[in-house]
């Protein structure tokens, strides 16, 4: 078997730690609505499925991987049941 360089290890170790932290950030879902609709009580705005999905929508964009993942989450779990209720 051949010897890995340090530097494929080091990667190989970031792929993990950054897939283990996009496993956890995505249980962090719950979290991110209720943050966009306090900043929408915040802000006097109405709380609607388009204002939620577009602050989320923003929060998906972010480059840290734990926020990333719950925004993408939510955004899915919010899609999910605005067409449930549609349906």
């Amino acid at each position: 078997m051949a010897k890995k360089t340090p530097e494929q290890l080091a990667r190989e170790f970031e792929g993990r730690k950054a897939k283990g932290l996009a496993k956890g950030g995505a249980a962090f879902w719950p979290n991110i609505i209720a943050n966009a609709v306090l900043k929408l009580t915040a802000a006097g705005e109405t709380i609607s499925v388009a204002a939620l999905t577009e602050l989320i929508a923003k929060d998906a964009e972010s480059a840290e991987v734990t926020l990333k993942a719950g925004a993408t989450e939510a955004l899915a779990r919010l899609r999910q049941a605005v067409a449930k209720a549609e349906g």
